[in-house]
């Protein structure tokens, strides 16, 4: 099965999780959610639960749709590299926003480990093929520009998500060439 469907049967079900767990157990929903000042005091779990858990439809739906269009473009060739890729985005993120927003604040959502992914492909291309992908970046951009206009964003998640797929991205590379293998997407 391509990775890419996976992440989205996962996205699925944190959509379900939270839907069941915000409106049935919610104390139980706060700690499976991102919650700042939660993390501070030790609930470390949520950085990598929240990545997966909403209760949020618009948020499930375009998380959903975004893999699918990911999907679209470059067909989960990164193997299971790109559940590292999407989990470390996602975490690089939630680590960001926890430490750019104010402690009350909760977040939730799989936008960075996505926002993670993409930014992996494009790098990737551009170092292993010498090739930039003006409309793989002109989508970044535009989602990007788009998702942090609406009100209740991430947006710093997005940003280490940015940050996360770029890291793995020159990582991958940096053995590759160590290796002398190319690196084939």
């Amino acid at each position: 099965m391509k990775q890419t469907f996976v992440l989205m049967i996962l996205v699925l079900i944190g959509y379900i999780i939270g839907l069941i767990t915000s409106m049935y157990c919610f104390s139980c929903f706060i700690y499976l959610i991102q919650v700042n000042y939660l993390v501070f005091r030790g609930d470390y779990l949520s950085l990598i639960t929240s990545i997966l858990v909403t209760n949020s439809y618009i948020d499930f739906f375009f998380n959903f749709l975004s893999l699918l269009v990911i999907y679209y473009l470059f067909g989960s060739k990164a193997g299971r590299l790109e559940y590292l890729i999407f989990f470390f985005s996602g975490i690089i993120g939630n680590i960001f926003s926890l430490f750019l927003f104010p402690p009350l604040t909760a977040s939730a959502g799989a936008s960075g480990g996505i926002f993670g992914i993409l930014a992996f492909y494009l790098t990737i291309d551009m170092l292993e093929k010498g090739k930039f992908d003006k409309y793989g970046f002109a989508i970044l951009l535009m989602v990007f520009v788009f998702s942090d206009i609406l009100p209740d964003v991430d947006y710093f998640a997005h940003v280490g998500g940015i940050l996360g797929g770029v890291i793995l991205a020159f990582t991958v590379s940096y053995f590759n060439k160590k290796k002398g293998i190319s690196y084939n997407l």
